[in-house]
């Protein structure tokens, strides 16, 4: 949610510029990665679990001449192929709900961060109340690892991170949706295809949209920005 306005976000909350090492954990095809060596003028490692994304990523890196900035690695964020404090800026977005092993992710995270280096997250969090399925990322619970905002920075504070005020951009993120809804939802209704997409994925993507849109709305999910630092 938020796409290239989220991304220059948490990239000036981070303070990311020019030399910094910024690793992106769980970077899909790259397009945050690429952003923050393009215009920020970072040294980026880009790290993704599925072979096919990370092969994507490593096509389009080189098809817009970034390959000496931005490193594609396919690993897991939960053994990460890096030394030690060798990131000034960690980055994570919408990574942490479909993670199980909390403790293990955000070990890692914090492993590879360097003394004054900062943890940038922009994660989506359970709120209170029920929730409604599918979510964008699970059909049904079984397929999420959602926690509360609280227990996250718990878990930081823990590591020795100092937590920053969470930025919470629930409502941003119901308007995405509201939009998807709007755009397609005719559509999807009628059975029909729009945007390239098939009728069935279409009807997916609606359907996980409305429930996402209603979560947001009434507080059972947050979205937002969180920072975390590491002492020098």
């Amino acid at each position: 949610m938020g796409g290239l306005l989220a991304t220059d976000a948490l990239a000036k909350q981070a303070q990311i510029e020019t030399g910094l090492r910024v690793i992106d954990v769980g970077a899909g095809v790259g397009g945050p990665a690429r952003r923050f060596a393009d215009r920020y003028g970072a040294m980026v490692t880009a790290v993704e679990l599925s072979e096919t994304l990370a092969d994507t990523a490593q096509h389009l890196t080189r098809l817009v001449g970034l390959s000496s900035k931005v490193n594609v690695l396919n690993a897991s964020a939960l053994a990460l192929p890096v030394e030690d404090a060798s990131y000034d800026v960690v980055v994570m977005q919408h990574v942490a709900m479909q993670i199980a092993e909390k403790d293990r992710l955000f070990g890692e995270l914090a492993r590879v961060l360097a003394p004054g280096g900062r943890l940038a997250l922009h994660e989506i969090f359970a709120g209170d109340g029920e929730l409604q399925w599918p979510l964008a990322w699970a059909t049904e619970p079984s397929m999420s690892a959602l926690e509360p905002l609280d227990a996250a920075i718990s878990r930081l504070n823990g590591l020795g991170l100092a937590t920053s005020p969470f930025i919470d951009e629930s409502e941003s993120g119901r308007r995405f949706h509201e939009n998807i809804i709007k755009r397609w939802g005719s559509a999807a209704d009628a059975g029909q295809s729009a945007a390239g997409l098939s009728p069935e994925v279409l009807e997916q993507r609606v359907a996980a949209s409305r429930a996402m849109e209603h979560n947001l709305r009434v507080g059972s999910l947050r979205v937002g920005r969180l920072l975390a630092t590491r002492p020098n």
